[in-house]
């Protein structure tokens, strides 16, 4: 598919902030007006949610202050432009990568209990994300492993700072 053609079809059926990360996001790999990629691989660029959100990390500032949006949303809009499910094994794997291998004293060498407490419940807040989804829920039976070690991190983290 012509790069032009797509962004032509983002910018009449899409927000105008869409429109804006898919050009930012293809201008940054490709010829846009002279460039064509294979569907599939157009999917893996935006569906991908790491690659996506990479890719736009230094566009952020403008998403969030002019369009006063979220990558999250402009991410949702865009699966479905390729009929995919947002709640997807990328956005697990994004989700997991920021919850395993926490050690926990990075959260108890944190001196100020107001912090702390507020740090503790982020995590949790992540974990939690992740177990009310979609994707892990349609999957818990093989997915359930992998967050046994953040849910016992996170249990000692709040024994220890004496949040139970």
């Amino acid at each position: 598919m012509k790069l032009s053609e797509f962004l032509e079809n983002i910018k009449s059926t899409q927000e105008e902030v869409v429109y804006y990360c898919c050009n930012h996001l293809l201008s940054k790999k490709y010829n846009i007006t002279e460039d064509s990629v294979d569907n599939e691989l157009l999917k893996e660029l935006f569906v991908n949610y790491e690659n996506f959100t990479k890719a736009l990390n230094d566009s952020a500032g403008v998403i969030y202050k002019k369009y006063e949006a979220e990558l999250n949303d402009v991410y949702k809009s865009i699966c479905k432009t390729f009929n995919e499910d947002s709640d997807n094994v990328y956005l697990f794997n994004y989700r997991l990568a920021r919850v395993q291998n926490q050690e926990p004293r990075q959260f108890l060498d944190i001196e100020d209990k107001d912090t702390q407490e507020t740090v503790i419940q982020k995590f949790e807040d992540k974990i939690n994300t992740i177990l009310e989804s979609k994707y892990y829920k349609e999957n818990e039976d093989k997915l359930s492993p992998n967050l046994i070690i953040p849910q016992r991190t996170l249990e000692l983290i709040k024994s220890a700072a004496g949040l139970y």
